[in-house]
């Protein structure tokens, strides 16, 4: 015969233990070990084996739940049960009792341990004893695999998935462990987890003792601010989507990191991965399903007072509230575009997560590398005010998107504010409108370092030239004479439209033009020349050099609108 219950009793870890009932049961032999933190783990169990659990399985099952779930473990014929009784269990002086008559008609010994006690202190022993070291691990990870197996089939299980593996990763080895995404923002985590993290310099790659599919760093930390108390910390991390990563975190702050503790972390980790793309599944066709009705408002396809009832049911929003849109879009200073397309993939995706962050009870749609908003107005609050408080969200966003990249800038185009869901696709055009023009009206020389912001109700004049539809009808705007210099020879052209446009920002000054295309004076006084000779502009017309600066706006729309 192999190990029995009374045996088991003699090692170490047991000394202190509490024999709660089912005495006749200690001459059970034991065939292995293992971990109840989900019910549905009794479909693993094959017999004989010493069940450990802080009731966490259990912790909000009614009392008939509970009775079903122990009598198919008597028709398993388990050897023991090892308990740990927690506080956050629903009715666990009830279970308790319940579990000490089980053992009595059962013959099952149920023996109770100090709270403190890892699980992986009590099984490393018990399997010690019954296995050599490569099966024993072996043993163990099935043990850990099955629990995070039957998790997303538990009682309960939902929306909390995640919470409850993270649970039940922290009992297994015995350290705080949080979720971040591949922004650093802090997803989940259990009690006594951190919720900032960085990944250090001295980083290091660190090899579980096995073939892993994920990512493992290991770093030196300071708990609390303090140099002194420095720990080890554990990150794995995995994509789940595309090109968003996710980190699993484990500070070992309460024991030091086991050798079966990677153990008990590559399964949980493969748990996290298949529960997040589960539900990165669902929100995608949730977010499809909101997107659709989105467009539909954005773009002014619904007519009846019914059918608005009937879509805009689905977003929890008033239809007769005032609203504003707002589109927010990525601008690359040093290259204009992107070079590569996962690139735009992984900023536009930083930058969707930081308007969310920053705005609160707003309706947000993604549309390729644009981030539209639909913001409900407080009623009473003052113009200023709004302006204020959106920049200063603006600014918070642009300082996110920085400390990825600091030649990425934001830009956001405001539409007006307009009463009621039926005129959202006014302010959405406005919205557009103004983004485009962005680029037209922004400074040049880096002399504004945070983000672009153009409100369509200050865009002035040129809210009419939003109106003509093609670059046809724009170039009418052109004065004559700037279009001389539109049609001069190509290979000059763009130098000399640069100058001019250049020399009148710069309130017709040489010296500032010059200073400000890094050429000597002369040669800007030289340009400056061959463009009077050329278009005929007099620069002392203030009538004519404001058509001309209107001309020049006109033509960066219609460079646009070819591209």
């Amino acid at each position: 015969m192999g190990l029995s219950v009374k045996e088991m009793l003699d090692i170490d870890v047991f000394s202190d233990a509490k024999l709660l009932g089912g005495a006749a049961g200690l001459g059970n032999e034991i065939k292995g070990a293992t971990i109840i933190e989900a019910p549905d783990i009794v479909r693993f169990i094959n017999g004989g084996e010493v069940l450990l659990t802080r009731f966490y399985a259990f912790q909000s099952c009614t009392q008939e739940e509970f009775d079903s779930y122990f009598r198919k473990l008597a028709q398993k014929r388990v050897s023991a049960i090892v308990i740990k009784r927690g506080n956050d269990v629903e009715d666990i002086e009830e279970k308790v009792r319940y579990i000490r008559e089980f053992a009595e008609e059962y013959s099952v010994p149920v023996l109770e341990v100090a709270f403190k006690l890892s699980f992986r202190e009590i099984l490393r022993p018990i399997l010690e004893r019954l296995f050599n070291e490569e099966v024993r691990r072996l043993k163990y990870f099935k043990t850990t695999h099955d629990n995070f197996t039957a998790l997303p089939f538990s009682h309960g299980s939902g929306d909390d998935s995640l919470q409850k593996i993270l649970d039940v990763l922290e009992k297994l080895i015995g350290n705080p462990v949080a979720l971040f995404n591949q922004n650093m923002d802090y997803l989940a985590g259990t009690e006594g987890s951190i919720t900032r993290m960085e990944i250090s310099d001295q980083a290091e790659e660190y090899q579980p003792k096995f073939y892993s599919n994920y990512t493992y760093l290991r770093q030196k930390v300071a708990l609390r601010g303090d140099d002194r108390a420095e720990c080890e910390q554990y990150l794995v991390k995995w994509r789940v989507m595309y090109n968003r990563r996710v980190y699993l975190v484990i500070t070992a702050s309460v024991r030091a990191f086991g050798d079966m503790d990677d153990i008990a972390v590559e399964n949980a980790v493969t748990a996290l991965r298949q529960e997040m793309f589960r539900q990165h599944s669902v929100e995608e066709l949730e977010e499809k399903f909101r997107n659709d009705i989105i467009t539909q408002i954005l773009n002014g396809n619904i007519h009846s007072r019914k059918e608005l009832e009937r879509e805009v049911g689905h977003l929890g929003i008033p239809i007769d509230a005032d609203y504003r849109v707002l589109i927010f879009k990525l601008w690359n200073e040093g290259l204009g575009v992107f070079e590569k397309l996962n690139e735009q993939f992984k900023f536009d995706s930083i930058l969707r997560d930081a308007v969310i962050n920053e705005f609160h009870d707003v309706r947000i749609r993604n549309d390729v590398d644009q981030v539209i908003v639909i913001q409900q107005i407080r009623q009473g609050q003052r113009q200023e005010d709004y302006r204020r408080e959106l920049k200063g969200t603006v600014d918070r966003i642009q300082k996110r998107i920085s400390q990825k990249n600091r030649n990425f800038k934001v830009r956001a185009g405001i539409g007006k504010e307009v009463e009621g869901i039926l005129k959202i696709s006014d302010s959405f055009k406005e919205a557009r409108d103004s983004l485009e023009f962005i680029g037209i009206f922004e400074e040049r020389g880096g002399e504004q370092q945070g983000p672009h912001i153009v409100f369509f109700s200050d865009m002035g004049i040129f809210k009419l030239l939003c109106k003509v539809g093609s670059p046809d009808e724009l170039y009418e705007y052109i004065p004559e004479s700037l279009q001389k210099l539109l049609h001069y020879k190509k290979q000059q052209r763009q130098e000399l439209i640069h100058t001019l446009n250049t020399y009148l920002d710069r309130n017709q000054n040489l010296t500032k033009t010059a200073q400000e295309l890094f050429i000597h004076y002369k040669t800007a006084a030289y340009r400056i020349d061959r463009i009077i000779k050329i278009t005929g502009i007099d620069m002392n017309n203030a009538s004519e050099v404001l058509a001309v600066r209107i001309g020049l706006i006109v033509y960066k729309m219609i460079e646009n609108m070819k591209r």
